[in-house]
């Protein structure tokens, strides 16, 4: 009997939470939770884009009572060009930042990426780290309170921002991504002494490499060429599921935040941080792209978070549309946390994809061309959106073609203003064709199909 109250007190708890669990007008802190910002020159790009963020979060956050601070989740710099003689990255970075805050009002917190010690971690990677402590000087590091000797050798570094406890750890190897034993050990020595003190409120880790088998993004080494671990962690996973507190940000893989797997809860919580510099996406071998992973409108884009905590402790993340200055979709909402793990079921994926619905299409038109043929199609309807549309071509029983088209939700904050109708041309031998159409959702619901017969001459 008690087993079943406890049951049904979870269940509860994860299905009640609404965005009025976050109080709004009582914000205690806000912290602005960015990465890959990938600075490589002051004047270019990436650096106005970080700068661009680094504004929008401050001009949000003064709704609030202000921005307390930034946590960046890695890749500050492109390649840290630590021996150039003229303008190292990291200097066109601290510049930048400084060009809107002061860091000793509001305060940084970061960990390092594999671009920010050339671009693949190492057992050189704390050496070559020491040189951002020694390029951005004291004022970046007054939120710092950890162990120093732990931050010096290891990278291992404690932060206290607005009471918010922030804790960076840094790898020192890739493919597979791991850790050396004291910095796994010193971040369950201080997750166990933060959340023995403070039981009912978050901590945040921030790691640059996702945790596996989490968020969206975090499966890529399933199903991309380098595998082996190479863009995510497990290592990290048996220490954080003993602290129902933890919330993890990873960065490194810059996948869009509108998709509903950009936040997953288990026995802790994880969070996606996209990128401000470019969009990259699974490797789905979809139309249009650039690159395995890249899209060719990858560089229209740029996202973020603003992490808010209330009076209460309970957190609230807004998803930041940098690029079109704005918000994306509705806030993330977590009660503070409980007891009962009730404040783990909300993000649950196994639960979100048991209840999602699939999505549905109609209207497929297919105009024989010359060399071909075109299908249109009006968008299809679903519960969050449609992710990818199939579109067969068969021969009989031969599969002559599947086009894999990505739709457009990373390029809108709200799923209303994604495309309305869509086209594909089609290359095709003369012959009596099928073209079939399917749509498929973030969790992989898939439409009814809807076919076309043509004949090209």
């Amino acid at each position: 009997m008690r087993r079943l109250c406890i049951f049904l007190a979870v269940l509860l708890a994860g299905s009640a939470l609404t965005a009025k669990d976050f109080n709004e007008k009582k914000v205690v802190v806000n912290l602005a939770v960015i990465s890959d910002t990938h600075v490589n020159g002051y004047n270019g790009v990436p650096g106005y884009k970080f700068r661009s963020a680094l504004i929008q979060e401050r001009d949000y956050a003064a709704r609030f009572g202000g921005l307390d601070g930034v946590v960046v989740v890695g890749d500050l710099v492109d390649s840290p060009a630590w021996n150039a003689k003229k303008y190292p990255e990291i200097n066109d970075w601290k510049r930048l930042y400084e060009s809107v805050f002061s860091p000793r009002e509001v305060p940084l917190a970061y960990t390092v990426g594999n671009h920010d010690i050339w671009k693949e971690w190492t057992t050189e990677t704390y050496k070559e780290a020491k040189q951002f402590p020694q390029r951005l000087g004291p004022d970046f590091y007054t939120a710092e309170v950890g162990d120093q000797r732990m931050a010096e050798e290891f990278e291992c570094r404690h932060y206290v921002i607005g009471g918010c406890h922030i804790l960076a750890v840094t790898p020192d190897g890739r493919n597979p991504v791991i850790y050396p034993e004291e910095s796994i050990k010193w971040l369950d020595e201080n997750l166990k002494a933060i959340t023995e003190k403070d039981p009912d409120k978050y901590v945040i880790v921030i790691t640059h490499a996702m945790i596996y088998g989490t968020i969206y993004g975090s499966f890529l080494d399933d199903v991309y060429p380098k595998g082996n671990g190479y863009w995510s962690t497990k290592v990290l996973t048996e220490t954080l599921s003993k602290y129902p507190q933890a919330v993890v940000f990873g960065g490194h893989l810059h996948f869009p935040l509108n998709d509903p797997r950009s936040v997953w809860q288990g026995a802790f919580t994880v969070m996606g941080t996209a990128s401000t510099r470019y969009m990259a996406i699974d490797n789905g071998g979809y139309e249009e792209m650039a690159g395995l992973t890249v899209m060719k409108d990858k560089d229209d884009f740029s996202q973020g978070l603003l992490l808010q905590f209330d009076n209460k402790g309970n957190m609230r993340a807004v998803r930041m549309d940098f690029y079109n200055q704005t918000t994306i979709g509705t806030p993330w909402v977590f009660r503070h946390p409980a007891e009962d793990g009730g404040h783990l079921r909300k993000y649950d994926h196994k639960r979100l994809a048991a209840a999602n619905k699939a999505p549905s299409i109609k209207g497929l038109k297919v105009k024989v061309v010359s060399g071909g043929a075109i299908a249109t199609w009006p968008a299809g309807t679903d519960d969050e959106f449609v992710h990818t549309y199939y579109l067969t071509v068969a021969a009989g029983d031969s599969t002559v073609c599947t086009k894999k088209i990505l739709t457009d939700f990373y390029r809108v904050p709200q799923t209303s203003q994604m495309k309305k109708t869509w086209r594909q041309e089609l290359k095709l031998a003369p012959g009596d064709y099928t073209v079939s159409l399917v749509a498929r959702d973030s969790w992989d619901a898939e439409s009814n199909v809807c076919s076309v017969e043509c004949k090209v001459l």
